[in-house]
Order: C-alpha cells, then sequence, then structure tokens
C-alpha cells in the first residue's frame, strides 16, 4: 500500500514543478521588464537610432537639443543636383523642406512605450536582437520642389521632334522623328524627399528617360502634292455679304500636317489649325460681336435695368474645316466662316432676380482741397462705383478700392497719420469718400460691422459720423442684410461726392440721436527747436485739438418694429498744439568809426525781428 501513495505524491511533485517553471519565467520577464525600464526610464531605448545616429539611452530633451543641432548643420549644407558638367547646390530649405526634431524624438520614445505591457516588453527585447532605425518626421513642399526641377528641366530637357512636314518658301521640307530626352520628373521627386528626410547632404544624380516623338515617320508619298494645290490660289472667306481673302502666305500659316493611321504605315493629311483661329478672326473683322451683360442705369432714385445682349463669336474649329474643304477644291474655293452665340455675363434674367430697383439709401458731402486730394477722391470713387454686393455679403472699402499706389492712380495728398499730425501720403483725401459711403450706409440701415472715426475732429463732417481708412487698417465694412442685391453708385465732381445704394425697398426706417461733447481734455502746447527759424521767431507745426468724445445711436425700424439699435463712439484724441522755436543766430553787422566828418552822420534803425502770423489750421480727411 506504500508504494502507490509514493506514486501519488511523485506525480504532485511532478505538476507543482511544471506550475513553477512559467511562473518563474514569467517572474523573470517582469523583473526584466522592469529592469528594462528603470534603465530607460525617461530615455530613448538602447538599439534604436534616428537617421543612422544612435540615440540608445539618450534622454528625450538631450535627444532635442541633439538632433537639433544635427538638423541645422543638414539643413545649412546644400544639396547638389548632377547631370554630366551640370551642378545645382540647393539648401533643403529652398526645397521646401521642413523637419520636426520633437515629433522625431516623440516617435523614437514611442517604440517601446506604445500597447499594453507585454507588447512593450516584447519591444524591448527585440531591440536587443534587431536595433531599429527611425526616420525623420517632417514634411517637404512640392511647389518649391518642382520650380527648382523646372529650373534644371529647362536647362537639361531636350524635347523629341515630331516628324511632319513644314513650308520654306516655295517648297516643303520634310522634318524626321527624333527620340528627345527629359528629366524623369517623379523619380527625382522620390529622389529628393528620401535624401531631404535625412540628415545626409550629398550629390544627387539627376534621373533622365527617352521621350519619344507622339508623331512617328510616316508615308509623306502624296502629302507633298496635295499641300501644294491647297495653296495653289487663295481661299475666300465668306459671311453674309462679306467676303475677305485669304493670300497664299496666309494659307501657309492656316495648314497644318496631322498622321492618319498607325506606325510606319502613317499616311499625311493636310488641315486648317483648329487651335488658331486668330488667324482667322484677323481676317474676318466685324463677323464678331462682344456680348454686353444686363447692367442697370440710375438717377439718384430709381435703376432702370438695361438688357444683356447676345453677342457673336467665330467658331475657330468650324472655320479651319471649312477653309480645309475649300482649300482641297480646285474649283470652289470659298469657306463660309461659322460663328456661334455666345452668352453675357449676367443676363437680363439674372439682373431682374437680383432685385435692384430703387435708392434705399444715399448721402452727399462737400470738400475743398488741392488738385491731388479732389483727383483722389474721384478715382477711389469711380474704384467703388458699380459695386455689387450679394444678400448676406460684406462690403470692404480696402478691398475695393485696393492699395493707394501710383500705378493705381493715387496722387499725395495731406493725410493725417497715426500721432494726428498732418503729413502728405499717397491717396490723401479718400477718407472722404470713406465718409460719404458710411453715411450712405448708416441711412440705408445696413449692419455696420467696422468703422472708425479720425484722430482729428473734421468740422465739415457731421459730427460723430466720420470714418477713416486706411491700406489695412482702418477699414470701413458694412453687410448686405436684406433679401436682394445691392447697387453702388457715385459721382464725384471738383466739390463735392454722392453715393447711392440700390437694391429693393423692405419698408425699414432709421432715426438717430448724436449726444453733446463728453471727456473733455484741454488742450496742451509742446515746442519744438528748429534750425530754420531765427532766434525769437515761433512757428505753429501743428494746431491739435482738444480731446473730446461723442455718440451716435442709429434705431432701424420696419412696420413698427425694431430691427436693430446700434452705436458709433467717436474718441477724437487731445492733441498738442506743435509750436517750432527758433535756434538760427541772428545776422550781425560791425561798422567803423570815421576819420573824418563830410556830412551829416547817417542814421540807424533797429528792426525787430518778423513775426509768423499762424495760418489757418488745415483740414483733410
Amino acid at each position: 500500500m506504500a508504494r502507490p501513495r509514493s506514486k501519488r505524491i511523485s506525480r504532485r511533485r511532478a505538476r507543482l514543478r511544471l506550475l513553477l517553471i512559467p511562473a518563474a519565467l514569467l517572474g523573470l520577464f517582469v523583473l526584466l521588464f522592469f529592469a528594462d525600464a528603470a534603465l530607460s526610464s525617461g530615455r530613448i531605448h538602447s538599439g534604436i537610432s534616428i537617421a543612422g545616429v544612435d540615440f540608445g539611452r539618450v534622454k528625450a530633451e538631450e535627444a532635442v537639443a541633439r538632433l537639433a543641432e544635427l538638423v541645422d548643420e543638414t539643413m545649412a549644407k546644400p544639396l547638389v543636383l548632377t547631370r554630366h558638367e551640370y551642378r545645382w547646390p540647393v539648401l533643403p530649405g529652398d526645397l521646401g523642406a521642413a523637419l520636426d526634431v520633437h515629433a522625431t524624438v516623440d516617435e523614437a520614445m514611442a517604440v517601446t512605450r506604445r500597447g499594453n505591457i507585454l507588447k512593450r516588453l516584447a519591444a524591448s527585447i527585440a531591440l536587443y536582437f534587431r536595433p531599429r532605425d527611425v526616420p525623420l518626421e517632417g514634411t517637404v513642399n512640392y511647389e518649391h520642389m518642382d520650380k527648382i526641377i523646372d529650373l534644371v528641366a529647362e536647362k537639361l530637357d531636350r524635347p523629341p521632334v515630331n516628324a511632319g512636314l513644314k513650308f520654306d518658301g516655295d517648297n516643303i521640307t520634310v522634318i524626321q522623328s527624333k527620340d528627345g530626352l527629359v528629366v524623369d520628373r517623379p523619380a527625382l521627386r522620390n529622389q529628393l524627399h528620401d535624401v531631404l528626410l535625412s540628415l545626409h547632404s550629398t550629390d544627387v544624380p539627376i534621373p533622365m528617360i527617352v521621350r519619344s516623338p507622339n508623331v512617328q515617320a510616316a508615308d509623306t508619298a502624296g502629302a507633298i502634292e496635295a499641300a501644294r494645290a491647297m495653296v495653289a490660289s487663295p481661299v475666300t472667306l465668306a459671311y453674309g455679304e462679306a467676303r475677305w481673302t485669304m493670300s497664299v502666305e496666309t494659307l501657309k500659316l492656316a495648314l497644318d500636317f496631322t498622321v492618319a493611321g498607325a506606325g510606319r504605315s502613317n499616311t499625311w493629311s493636310l488641315t486648317s489649325r483648329r487651335t488658331k483661329p486668330p488667324i482667322f478672326r484677323s481676317h474676318c473683322r466685324g463677323s464678331e460681336d462682344p456680348p454686353r451683360k444686363a447692367t442697370w442705369q440710375t438717377d439718384g432714385e430709381t435703376a432702370t435695368l438695361v438688357p444683356a445682349v447676345f453677342g457673336k463669336e467665330l467658331d475657330g474649329p468650324a472655320t479651319a474645316d471649312a477653309v480645309t474643304k475649300a482649300a482641297t477644291s480646285a474649283t470652289n474655293r470659298v469657306a463660309t466662316v461659322a460663328v456661334k452665340e455666345t452668352a453675357p455675363e449676367r443676363t437680363t434674367e439674372q439682373a431682374q432676380a437680383m432685385g435692384i430697383v430703387k435708392s434705399i439709401g444715399s448721402y452727399t458731402t462737400e470738400f475743398t482741397g488741392s488738385a491731388n486730394r479732389i483727383s483722389n477722391i474721384q478715382r477711389a470713387a469711380n474704384l467703388i462705383s458699380g459695386t455689387l454686393v450679394g444678400p448676406g455679403d460684406t462690403f470692404s472699402f480696402n478691398a475695393v478700392v485696393g492699395r493707394r499706389t501710383e500705378e493705381r492712380g493715387f496722387k499725395t495728398a495731406p493725410a493725417i497719420k497715426e500721432d494726428g499730425t498732418l503729413e502728405d501720403d499717397l491717396g490723401g483725401g479718400i477718407c472722404q469718400v470713406a465718409t460719404t459711403l458710411f453715411n450712405a450706409a448708416f441711412f440705408a440701415g445696413l449692419p455696420i460691422t467696422e468703422r472708425q472715426n479720425h484722430l482729428l475732429y473734421i468740422d465739415h463732417y457731421p459730427m460723430g459720423r466720420d470714418a477713416a481708412v486706411s491700406w489695412g487698417y482702418p477699414d470701413l465694412k458694412f453687410r448686405n442684410d436684406t433679401d436682394h442685391w445691392l447697387l453702388i453708385k457715385s459721382h464725384a465732381s471738383n466739390s463735392s461726392v454722392t453715393f447711392v445704394i440700390y437694391g429693393t425697398p423692405d419698408g425699414r426706417k432709421v432715426t438717430y440721436k448724436t449726444s453733446d461733447w463728453y471727456d473733455l481734455v484741454k488742450q496742451t502746447e509742446k515746442r519744438q527747436q528748429s534750425a530754420e527759424l531765427l532766434v525769437g521767431e515761433t512757428k505753429v507745426k501743428d494746431y491739435g485739438q482738444d480731446g473730446r468724445s461723442c455718440t451716435v445711436t442709429r434705431t432701424v425700424t420696419r412696420n413698427g418694429e425694431t430691427l436693430r439699435k446700434d452705436s458709433f463712439p467717436s474718441i477724437y484724441p487731445m492733441v498738442p498744439k506743435l509750436i517750432l522755436e527758433g535756434t538760427k543766430p541772428k545776422e550781425t553787422t560791425t561798422t567803423t568809426k570815421p576819420t573824418t566828418t563830410t556830412g551829416p552822420l547817417p542814421t540807424t534803425s533797429t528792426t525787430s525781428p518778423p513775426t509768423t502770423n499762424p495760418p489757418t489750421p488745415p483740414t483733410t480727411g
């Protein structure tokens, strides 16, 4: 009986040993994992390199600094595109490369930190047997790269030559086809991409490919004789009662050789160039009439629709076919010019649907000033006149008028600068236009989304309802919140400018109230020395102003209901009066006492330094 019991104990011990072995292995793996994790805490794991450079056991912040240094060195060294004797050194940045150091280090850190504990342990162990290289993270701007490739291709490309025939005076010459050799753009783009996302500055051989011509050699039998027959005499172009003659020389320009068939069994044929209607258009003057889009005539109150007109345009391909047919005929060498109808940019029906019928807001301001200032006002008003604003769209003064430059017709005139002083500037005076348009939109009841008052108060503008503009900022903007389109029209004379906004009246009414002046600040004086004035002389350079503010409150109603109530505050800061004081020394004279007196002594007079009367302060805006 003892023996069976001994056997049972042995079997239990064997099973226990089988259980202990996996547990021991698991414990060993866990121990290894935590040991490895301790060694790699905050560091890139051993066995990991970046772009071929070993970064194992390097702390993340140190890896960023080290990799950034390597990237900077690489970006400072040019790649050299090479082809035989040609060499093009190009910096990686010019090819559109942008490397992301932080993202690359993050990826290297994440190699052994993804997934659960078993996946991370497996990734860590694998690195001891098979190291891993992490590529650089980054982007390449292919538009920049392609510009460089275009320059290279322009120099290296040798395009293929299509087989063909050409007129050479009275003779016809056969052109043999020839293979071309051109830059393999996709292959070069891939090569550059791989090099740019690495830490290598190296020579990059430019790959080339053979390009076959589209038209191979063909049988020219009969083509030369046919060509001579086609240009044997002029061709007449006919349109209605009008007639034009295409000379033999013009026919040669209009004809082109094409190939029918495939391979070396091709045959030549001669047709008119369907892609060059200008050759025919130059002969057929009067056969075309451009379309005219629907517009509006305005009188300040009503916008009257002027219907659109469809146009006529020469049909180049159809006319070319007609010329080919006429040129191949020995007896009837007349080609009828083909004309097709062209639609206007805006049809009458489209214009009617826009709902531009009556004035919904207008305003006029008067002005004086130099010829340049008047010219600027007229130029800006003309640029705006005719502007259409769709439902929900926003009008921007700067977007429509554009940059104020000499090339765009603007001149130099006084303008208010940021410090409140007046200086000549291109476009000076166009704030008169902005102010007038602002008031037209104000009384049309439209939402004003951007408006800024002038730094200086200008008394010939309505109190608190001026609008300053400058390229960039400030701008004047208002939104079309109606259900129909708006048409802005203007008229600028030598003394006034008017804006009228046309649309569909929807019954809205505008009332407003202007506050009294508040936040009053008494003006101070500021003195500045001037070497251009004599000692004792003074001159007012800038008159400045008292500081003050006001607010205009507008209420827009329709059918007794308030659509909006908005306020337009205007802050005119105190600007000191700037007085110049002279520092230029006065001229002095010396006299020599005469030794004898033969007549009455001369009289002397003392003259006071001249005084400068302050002129009337100029205005602008």
